[in-house]
């Protein structure tokens, strides 16, 4: 299992893997009682997205595997803000503005 490879904080996750069909409910229960959302398909598949992840990540993948009672390949992807933009309408002339912010 791996470490970021940079040292920016991580604002959101994406996991995506297949469990074992048998312990699909209590997967998804378990990262559902933890605060992920999460998405099944053809009851096997997963999409799991954490915002602002926080504490370990390999041990919660370790507790997964063991629920699953197998490990199982994991995809992840981390998505870092780069920039926060915001809009609003100013009453001066100027129809739009911006102010601008990078995390």
């Amino acid at each position: 299992m791996g470490d970021s490879q940079n040292g920016a904080t991580i604002d959101m996750i994406r996991w995506t893997f297949a469990v074992n069909s048998e312990h699909r409910a209590e997967v998804e229960e378990h990262l559902e009682d933890l605060g992920l959302d999460v998405l099944v398909r053809d009851d096997t598949h997963f999409v799991v997205t954490w915002e602002e992840p926080e504490g370990s990540l390999d041990e919660l993948i370790e507790t997964i595997w063991a629920i699953n009672e197998e490990p199982f390949e994991i995809t992840q992807e981390e998505f870092h803000r780069q920039n926060l933009v915001h809009y609003h309408y100013e009453e001066t002339g100027e129809s739009v503005s911006s102010d601008r912010a990078v995390a």
